[in-house]
């Protein structure tokens, strides 16, 4: 029994290890493709500054490091390709909504207690991101989860194994296709993007660097499990190791497309509609595309 649950830390603790390097790998992609100011912007160089390890003044307090654990920990409950979640529950929605407020708290007075001059120098939306991409898992995952209590789905229906093994692109009609984009496009939306909002690189200091690389990579990584799921080795005919490794390198290679290139390429089309229409009406475009894909999910279930 202890041998196991030795296993099971390992193994988890090498998860999470490969997804923080993952997530600092493709920081610095964001930084060189889309030229974020800063100290050094290279590809390797988030990574780099996590393996050294400075500090400057002072060393990030433990509510930073525990807001950066809370992110790590989400990615326990995302199933990578044919790969089943590491963590598996009855209602992963609701977890993962607790570990992304839980965060954002630690985060919040985590860098007031680090930095208040780095803290009053972020802009509200981006301060507050996590806060409001757990409302808008909500308002998805609640509408997913009742489709999928509708149409027969195997599984539990707060799972995102549910919708990782059964695409709802297969069951839905029409009217529910659209809606599943919709759902794309409001989770893109309240996605943190390098390429839109041009966030300063503070040398030296590493939490700050690593909790905005995990919060980079973990709304791309829910997308493409719940709403682009792809199992290539599946497809392909291979069973055991084989088809694990092919459907995880697919899954990491797509949720490194979504975000380098699909979300940064939404939001700055949104906020470009956003500013043209701005002086005329307010302009709430991330209520009404949820509001939309709420809307397209009912008529496909009851019309």
């Amino acid at each position: 029994m202890f041998f196991s649950f030795l296993l099971t830390f390992i193994s988890g603790c090498s998860l999470l290890i490969l997804v923080l390097t993952i997530s600092l790998l493709l920081l610095g992609t964001e930084n060189g493709l889309y030229n974020i100011q800063g100290t050094d912007a290279s590809f390797l160089a988030p990574y780099k500054r996590s393996l050294a390890g400075r500090c400057t003044d002072k060393c990030p307090p433990f509510l930073l490091c525990g807001s950066c654990l809370c992110l790590l920990v989400i990615f326990f409950f995302i199933p990578m390709g044919s790969l089943p979640q590491f963590v598996e529950t009855q209602g992963d929605f609701v977890v993962i909504i607790f570990l992304l407020l839980a965060a954002q708290g630690l985060y919040i007075r985590g860098m007031k207690i680090f930095s208040l001059e780095i803290y009053q120098s972020f802009d509200t939306k981006e301060l507050f991101a996590l806060s409001k991409l757990a409302m808008k898992l909500i308002v998805a995952g609640g509408t997913l989860s009742w489709y999928a209590l509708n149409r027969g789905m195997p599984g539990s229906i707060f799972s995102l194994e549910t919708f990782s093994t059964t695409s709802v692109w297969i069951l839905a009609g029409p009217w529910g296709k659209i809606g599943t984009a919709m759902f794309f496009l409001l989770l893109a939306m309240v996605s943190p993007s390098r390429g839109v909002t041009k966030t300063r690189i503070v040398d030296n200091i590493q939490i700050p660097e690593i909790f905005d690389a995990i919060r980079l990579t973990l709304v791309p990584a829910i997308i493409v499990s719940i709403i682009c799921p792809m199992r290539l080795g599946i497809a392909l005919g291979y069973i055991g190791f084989k088809m694990y490794f092919i459907d995880f390198i697919i899954f990491w290679i797509i949720v490194g497309l979504v975000q380098v290139i699909a979300i940064p390429l939404i939001s700055r089309t949104l906020n470009r509609t956003c500013e043209r229409f701005r002086g005329k009406s307010d302009c709430f475009p991330d209520v009404i595309v949820g509001a939309s894909g709420v809307l397209f999910f009912m008529i496909d279930l009851y019309l």
